[in-house]
């Protein structure tokens, strides 16, 4: 089976894990501010600081910008869960607009039709490592006086005109998970250019501490903090990144030449000057007729993985369908999500298909793959 999920660890990494544990020195640090130093340099920020997770890093950005009780954030709801659940942690009110139905990211027009007075923020999210319309979000946000933090979880490696994604506003915000284009297991990291509110996040995910550490702790926080064993691997993935990302962008590449001319077929469209990271590669089917779930299975019988991603949008999610059993809900009113429709976000969600993208990819496994495709409208 040709995999959609093969991780791209070697010996290096294990190596770097090992040399850590007989350390014996496993909480964040030196490891951690290398890496914080190497992402940096890998994005183009002025500041970097590593969490335990890219939902800690999208909560801690909220709180670090004083999102909290009643406030609206308005999101995408074709995307992972973190993305509004964080919104629910700090107390703030997820607020879904729809996504385009060609780039499958979160749509300008359909974010103005969505501001409230209760506004308070716009969280984007770089789906499966396309840009969103970066331009048009902040002259919005500009505009209403709104904060704009960057889901960059699946976006390693994405760029706007050469500047990577996450330094087009006030924090940009990833996801280091076992699937992504470079892996820590779990792990997260948040870049702003701020200064002033690195030091804020840096304070409030090590429970309010200054850097000095010791038990004065200044700021309500949390404990958000990368084990050293996770920065550990980071670093050596950091050092591969040129070797990983050229792999992701070769095969997206290859993909988009071969099904470039397919009428059965349409591939998220990437807006001119951006630069995918070829995360995730997940077309949709245009043939009425074929249903998501025959693409899958036939694939799966040609021994090439495929899988639904995000088919259950997140205003569908049970847990929002019915939010009475999540604590908050005593105090605060949330919207009736099961009122809530996103016609094109609903459309990809039940007609794409995800394709192998990892780097352990050949040539021969890409050909093979779109063979089968053509095969199947054949």
């Amino acid at each position: 089976m040709i995999p959609v999920v093969d991780v791209d660890i070697k010996e290096l990494e294990m190596q770097a894990v090992k040399e850590v544990i007989e350390s014996r020195i496993l909480i964040e640090g030196k490891h951690a501010r290398a890496f914080e130093k190497k992402f940096c340099d890998f994005t183009g920020s002025r500041f970097a600081t590593t969490v335990v997770n890219g939902t800690c890093a999208l909560h801690l950005a909220l709180v670090a910008l004083d999102i909290g009780p009643k406030d609206e954030v308005i999101t995408t709801p074709y995307t992972f869960i973190a993305s509004s659940n964080s919104i629910l942690f700090s107390g703030a009110i997820p607020i879904f607009a729809d996504v385009d139905v060609e780039t499958y990211n979160i749509d300008p027009e359909k974010i103005e039709e969505k501001i409230t007075d209760k506004t308070k923020a716009i969280m984007p999210v770089h789906i499966f490592g396309n840009p969103c319309d970066m331009n048009a979000i902040n002259d919005i946000a500009e505009d209403r006086e709104l904060i704009v933090i960057e889901d960059c979880a699946q976006g390693h490696g994405a760029t706007i005109d050469g500047k990577h994604v996450g330094n087009f506003s006030s924090i940009g915000c990833y996801s280091f998970y076992g699937t992504k284009n470079l892996v820590g297991g779990e792990g997260g990291a948040i870049i702003t250019n701020d200064e002033e509110l690195f030091q804020k996040i840096t304070s409030i995910k090590n429970h309010g501490r200054n850097p000095a550490g010791g038990y004065a702790h200044y700021l309500i926080g949390f404990n958000y903090r990368m084990t050293d064993m996770t920065a550990a691997v980071m670093n050596v993935q950091m050092d591969r990144s040129e070797e990983i990302m050229s792999k992701r962008h070769y095969n997206g590449n290859k993909y988009r030449e071969l099904l470039k001319d397919s009428e059965h077929l349409r591939l998220q469209r990437i807006l001119p000057g951006h630069k995918h990271s070829d995360y995730i590669m997940a077309p949709c089917i245009m043939k009425e007729d074929i249903t998501q779930k025959q693409m899958i299975e036939y694939l799966k019988s040609n021994n090439i993985g495929s899988r639904s991603i995000y088919n259950v949008l997140s205003y569908q999610q049970p847990s929002y369908q019915d939010l009475s059993k999540w604590h908050l809900s005593k105090v605060i009113d949330y919207p009736d999500y099961t009122l809530v429709s996103c016609p094109n976000a609903e459309s990809i969600a039940e007609r794409h298909f995800e394709l192998p993208m990892v780097t352990s990819l050949t040539n021969e496994n890409i050909n093979y793959i779109v063979e089968k495709l053509q095969d199947f409208f054949n």
